[in-house]
């Protein structure tokens, strides 16, 4: 006997990747693989288009006609959630902002940076010793995305799949 359910119909998280220079919305949900004892996506859709500058998610028509109570709501993409707000609210926001320089730096190799200083410094060798080579390969990207990222352990799957 598992755990009780929390939700009564599937649920759907949500998270942004970034594809040829756009960054696009995607929600997924996930379920426990009792084999491999550790949870998997078991189900991906594509949500929309999220402009980056503004935050506004521009809705796939699939995506509308499976959630018809979107229909005609500007949607924001704020805290991993799609949230209505109006034009006004959005632009007052904005204002408030103050351009950072740090937003004009993009780090690609980050990730890979941060592999090979764990192999160069023997870490992820004693990791592979200590635990295992699959599961000290494992510790060490859970470190990376923690180092770099500090998300939530929901998206770490995802995460992985795309570094």
């Amino acid at each position: 006997m598992g755990r009780p359910r929390i939700y009564d119909t599937p649920h759907f998280c949500l998270h942004t990747y970034v594809r040829k220079g756009h960054t696009y919305v995607e929600a997924y949900r996930n379920e426990w693989d009792p084999e491999k004892k550790r949870s998997r996506i078991a189900q991906r859709k594509y949500v929309g288009v999220l402009d980056t500058t503004t935050g506004r998610v521009r809705l796939g028509k699939k995506y509308l006609s499976e959630n018809p109570q979107y229909e005609g709501k500007i949607l924001y993409y704020e805290d991993k959630q799609l949230v209505e707000r109006t034009p006004e609210e959005v632009q007052e926001e904005l204002d408030k902002r103050v351009p950072s320089p740090l937003n004009e730096v993009v780090s690609y190799g980050a990730s890979a940076a941060c592999w090979l200083v764990a192999q160069q410094s023997g870490m992820l060798e004693d990791l592979k010793k200590t635990f295992g080579a699959e599961v000290g390969a494992d510790l060490l990207r859970l470190a990376v995305y923690q180092y770099l990222d500090g998300g939530s352990m929901d998206c770490f799957e995802q995460w992985a799949s795309q570094h």
